[in-house]
């Protein structure tokens, strides 16, 4: 029963971790796109490049 609730616990703590992430990355893609008053550089760094 213990290992239950310890499982359940992690799976809503790392569901809640990468939903946080997903938030946080579509935050700066919308800050990066909408930034027209300077010119940004486009970073070509592949681990910038994380899949979904």
């Amino acid at each position: 029963l213990i290992g239950a609730v310890l499982a359940e616990q992690t799976d809503e703590w790392a569901e809640g971790r990468r939903c946080l992430g997903l938030e946080v990355l579509s935050r700066c893609r919308l800050a990066l796109t909408t930034d027209t008053s300077s010119q940004t550089e486009v970073n070509t760094d592949p681990l910038m490049q994380l899949p979904a």
